[in-house]
Order: structure tokens, then C-alpha cells, then sequence
């Protein structure tokens, strides 16, 4: 039995769906009586050119595994996905209203839609998330300087500042 890491089960999956659009539009051609659509001969290569970025995306991953956890890697792989599958989706669609021999003003809905996908995926393997725990830290009771230790009377901090002489 074979066991894949993540880099490579999105690859076979990719490859997949690819092999999967080629054989669905050649048997959708081979019965529209020989009208072709170049969106539907098309749409097999969009999974397999989005996967190369998705190597960028690991990459960018590994160089920041340190403060990242995979959350935002996973955020990123899934938009991703959802990009490419919209696109796939909007090409398929688009040829088959082509070889219909229609049109349809909703087709032009998917690229911008996988475009924000695009977007937002670049956008969260790339944007960095300020840690909780490098906020700043307020003083505690058993810190230091904190009210409990303060003398009765004395005040200090920027608001009342400490009396001088006397």
C-alpha cells in the first residue's frame, strides 16, 4: 500500500479531476455531432496548471512553519481548491452553452468568482497573524510594582507622576 504525503495526495487529485474533464469532454463532443468547444477542450488543463502555485503556497509554508500551525496554510490550499474548481466549473459550462449554440450572461460570473478565490488564497499564505502572546502585558498582583506592593498613598504612573522634595 502506498502512503502520500499531502503535497503529493493533492497532485493525484488534481491529476484526476484533469483525466476526469479530458474524458468528460471528449465523450461530450463525440455526441454533439462535431461541434467542439475550446472552453470545454480547455478546461482539463486548469487543474493541472493550478497546481503549480499550489507548490508555491507549500513553499511559502515551510519557510514560515515556525509561527504558522497550518491553519492558515490549510485556509490557503482550500481557497485554493475552490478557485480551481470554479474555473474548471465556469469552462465547462461555457462550452456546453457553446455547443448548444447559445449564450448566457451568468458564464461570465465564474472567472471573476475564482479570480477572488485566487485572491483570498494568496492573500492568507501571505499575510502574517500578529501572536496573542506578544501583546503587551499588564502587571500582575504578584509582579513587582504591582497596586498590591504600592505603599498606601504613593501613586505612580504617567496620570500622577511622583512628588518631588518634601
Amino acid at each position: 500500500m502506498f502512503i502520500l504525503d499531502k503535497e503529493q495526495k493533492y497532485l493525484v487529485r488534481n491529476g484526476a479531476a484533469a483525466v476526469f474533464l479530458l474524458v468528460f469532454a471528449l465523450i461530450y463532443e463525440h455526441f454533439s455531432h462535431g461541434v467542439i468547444s475550446g472552453y470545454m477542450l480547455g478546461a482539463w488543463l486548469i487543474p493541472l496548471v493550478g497546481s503549480i502555485p499550489y507548490l508555491g503556497i507549500e513553499w511559502l509554508h515551510r519557510q514560515h512553519a515556525a509561527e504558522d500551525e497550518g491553519n492558515r496554510q490549510a485556509a490557503a490550499c482550500g481557497l485554493w481548491q475552490l478557485g480551481i474548481f470554479t474555473l474548471s466549473q465556469g469552462f465547462i459550462m461555457k462550452g456546453i452553452i457553446e455547443i448548444y449554440g447559445t449564450t448566457n450572461r451568468c458564464t461570465a460570473a465564474y472567472v471573476p468568482a475564482a479570480a477572488l478565490f485566487f485572491i483570498a488564497a494568496a492573500g492568507a499564505a501571505v499575510i502574517r497573524r500578529k501572536r496573542p502572546g506578544r501583546s503587551r502585558k499588564m502587571p500582575s498582583e504578584n509582579q513587582p510594582g504591582s497596586i498590591t506592593e504600592r505603599e498606601s498613598g504613593k501613586q505612580s504612573g504617567a496620570l500622577h507622576p511622583p512628588r518631588r522634595g518634601g
